[in-house]
């Protein structure tokens, strides 16, 4: 009887610590979002010149910045890839991320200043999605 229960909890203990450690890798290794920004038809007078920056920045489920993309001097529409090595935050990552897409001159990420472009991908996405599409939308006065 004892004997019994040493492999079951010897078993739960290897399950959990495989559950504990192990998810985090997985989602990290298999974390690959790709997609096009582009930019709304009445925000195409207002884009910026040269050295112009886009960030694609994929928060997690409580609002978290998880993994960020630069791209310098895009050229709309613009293509863009995340993978592991986008990763800011690799232990705060979730199976379900919210994309928004920022585009300025001056290069903080967090600060819409006058002239910066913004957008955001409707719903939340998994962490392996192709094909998305970002429309920056949405402009500081």
């Amino acid at each position: 009887m004892f004997k019994r229960f040493a492999w079951l909890a010897l078993l739960a203990a290897v399950l959990f610590l495989a559950w504990r450690f192990g998810y985090p890798a997985a989602l990290r290794y298999f974390f690959r979002v790709s997609g096009t920004v582009s930019v709304a038809q009445e925000l195409l007078p207002s884009l910026p010149g040269a050295n112009s920056m886009l960030f694609v920045v994929a928060r997690n489920e409580g609002g978290v910045p998880v993994a960020v993309k630069k791209i310098i001097n895009p050229v709309f529409p613009a293509k863009f890839e995340m993978s592991p090595s986008s990763l800011i935050m690799p232990d705060l990552l979730t199976r379900r991320l919210y994309l928004e897409a920022l585009l300025n001159t001056h290069g903080q990420l967090g600060v819409f200043r006058h002239g910066d472009l913004k957008g955001a991908s409707p719903e939340s996405v998994s962490i392996r999605r192709k094909n998305l599409d970002i429309t920056l939308s949405s402009a500081a006065k």
